[in-house]
Parts: structure tokens; sequence; C-alpha cells
């Protein structure tokens, strides 16, 4: 939406400078959705982020193997792979949203020059 109203504003006024705030904007959004998976949002997050800085038990080579490892290991692949995702769309967003920031002010010489 805000996307919308920028590109709207910039040929209206016939500045893109407008367009320009929304990739700065973009940018901001961009960083936080890379990021957002590393902060803990509420208890069990920030329990999980404790048993991995501080686990209870160390896994030797003959470690006891869980029943339900499997499904365990399901769960953490399907995590990870929803923080790719979650990265790579906040790496895109922040690439394109710094590119609108950097360049947009050269479309308002190249239109109405």
């Amino acid at each position: 939406m805000f996307a919308v109203v920028s590109i709207a504003l910039s040929i209206y006024k016939k500045d893109f400078n407008w367009l320009a705030a929304f990739g700065g904007v973009c940018s901001v959004f961009g960083v936080l959705l890379t990021v957002s998976h590393s902060v803990p949002k509420n208890e069990s997050e920030m329990q999980q982020y404790l048993e991995q800085l501080y686990p209870e038990k160390r896994d030797g080579i003959l470690a006891w193997e869980d029943p339900n490892e499997k499904e365990i290991e399901q769960q953490r692949i399907d995590k990870a792979n929803n923080i790719l995702r979650s990265e790579s769309l906040g790496l895109i967003v922040t690439v394109i949203g710094t590119l609108l920031w950097a360049y947009s002010g050269f479309i308002t010489q190249a239109v109405w020059g």
C-alpha cells in the first residue's frame, strides 16, 4: 500500500523523491525481516535460545537415541527452511529498497528533465 501511494505521489508531483523515500523505508523493513528470527519473541523461544547456548546434556559418540528423533529432526529442518526463506526475502527487500532509495531521484530528471 505504501509503495502504491509513493508511486502515485511521485507521478502526481512529478518528483520521484517520494519513491526514494519509500526505498528507505523498504530497506528498514528488509533488515528487520532478515534479523527477525534471531530475536526471541516469547518465553518458549527464550528458553530454546538458552538451551542452545547451554545444553543440559552433551551427546557423545554412543549417545542414547530418542524414539522421536526423526520427528524432532523434521521440525528442526522445517524451522530452518522457514528462517532461510525469511532471511532471503529480507535480503531481497533490502537490496530493492536500497536501490530505489539511491536511484529514484534520477528518474525525475530522466522523465521530466
